[in-house]
């Protein structure tokens, strides 16, 4: 008697609907008690599209199962429910096993089976392709005719389908901009949401929750039947309270303080920025937090380390040699960029050339900012050994370099620093602060 063949199922649909993954199992079930066939395991993947990566998928287990031997075969409703791509294709063609559909088979083992299945894959790309044409006209229209949001990630404060709102978040976020016409901090808001600032400034800046559209780079009126969470005026109020200068905390050209942007969370490595008293994470205001005091003295003794060990031997026409350099490589990565407006561009060609010059740009950029580094710091490290080699004791040391720091302008002590990797974990007082 011959040994029955082993089989696996596999079964995949886009929408969330238990029944349509369970009627195919069915089907592909009664397929195999047919042919005598066992079954060794079932491969479901719901609410998973095959048009983007299938890589954490059942379908990723199965092409690893297949490889090993686990079954010879593999049973689907049909081809369209297996691959969408070529590329898809080939992966299953990669584990040898045969492919059987409850509407034919096709053995991917043979020249002719793969020829066809190649013909089915590329039939249901087009199809995907297409689809994805319709959906784009389609959103258009609801979005610039009818007035309504495109369906997609349920936006906080809303119902699914982003035109009702839901109540209890729905005041939270009018609680937000109130909040802020008031006086309050983006920070401030974070903590009481328990969320990074960054998403409460996307909250506050969504012009959505004042009635509009945002679509395509442009903003259309929503329909009437759009919840209005806060009024247009208190949104308008709330972007120029945001816009003033004053309010900047992250790091730029108007950087007040010595660590912010350049201190990392020893966490989860987010920048820390300036905000009261202290330097928070910028990701999460549950992670360490320091006083300004506290960090921007530990700096001053490890930039005084580290001037001491830095050999600062960057003469100026080195640097300028290099900010060519730079600037040329740069208006290089333009010139190409601007070429794939071009018709008939070679875009293969122009993203590998672009490549090159990236990665140029950043070697260079790189070897410039050290080089800064070192021509800035030369006057001081001159100034820190000719004291040394004088009869100051440590006291008299120590006072010198604080006074000698103070006197430094701010943006040569960020470039100095900006040099050291700088991490702040949980704790009390300066031991926490790493430097290397």
């Amino acid at each position: 008697m011959t040994e029955s063949v082993k089989a696996a199922i596999y079964v995949r649909q886009s929408v969330d609907q238990a029944e349509g993954i369970t009627r195919g199992i069915k089907r592909c079930e009664a397929l195999l008690k047919s042919r005598g066939w066992t079954l060794v395991e079932t491969y479901a993947d719901n609410a998973v599209s095959a048009s983007k990566s299938r890589a954490k998928s059942r379908w990723a287990d199965l092409l690893r199962d297949a490889k090993a031997g686990r079954f010879t075969h593999i049973v689907g409703v049909d081809m369209d429910r297996l691959v969408r791509s070529v590329s898809d294709l080939l992966a299953l063609t990669d584990t040898g096993a045969k492919v059987l559909t409850v509407d034919g088979e096709i053995d991917l083992t043979t020249a002719d089976g793969e020829f066809r299945a190649t013909m089915l894959a590329s039939i249901a790309r087009f199809e995907v392709r297409r689809k994805a044409e319709r959906q784009k006209r389609a959103n258009i229209d609801r979005v610039t005719r009818r007035g309504l949001p495109v369906p997609g990630k349920r936006r906080f404060g809303y119902e699914p389908g982003n035109i009702e709102e839901r109540t209890e978040e729905a005041d939270r976020v009018r609680w937000a901009f109130a909040e802020v016409l008031s006086g309050g901090s983006i920070f401030g808001i974070a903590k009481a949401f328990g969320k990074p600032p960054v998403r409460i400034r996307e909250m506050l800046t969504n012009p959505a929750y004042a009635g509009w559209i945002p679509f395509g780079g442009e903003r259309y009126e929503a329909a009437p039947e759009v919840a209005r969470i806060v009024s247009r005026e208190d949104w308008e109020k709330v972007q120029a309270v945001l816009a003033a200068p004053e309010r900047r905390t992250s790091p730029g050209n108007t950087i007040q303080y010595l660590a912010s942007g350049i201190a990392r969370c020893g966490i989860c490595d987010a920048r820390m920025v300036k905000q009261g008293a202290y330097y928070l994470c910028k990701g999460d205001l549950s992670h360490p937090a320091i006083k300004r005091e506290i960090l921007d003295d530990v700096l001053m003794w490890e930039a005084f380390s580290y001037l001491l060990r830095l050999d600062p031997g960057a003469e100026p026409e080195e640097l300028q040699e290099a900010v060519q350099k730079l600037a040329e490589a740069q208006r290089k990565r333009g010139a190409v960029q601007a070429m794939f407006e071009l018709e008939g561009a070679d875009t293969a060609a122009l993203t590998k050339r672009l490549a090159v010059l990236g990665r140029e740009v950043t070697q260079l950029t790189a070897e410039v900012d050290a080089l800064r580094v070192r021509t800035v710091a030369g006057d001081v490290v001159g100034r820190i050994r000719a004291k040394l080699a004088g009869t100051l004791n440590d006291e008299e040391g120590a006072a010198w370099w604080a006074e000698e720091w103070a006197e430094l302008p701010l943006s040569d002590k960020r470039e100095v620093i900006g040099n050291l990797t700088i991490k702040v974990h949980k704790g009390r007082g300066p031991d926490r602060v790493e430097v290397a």
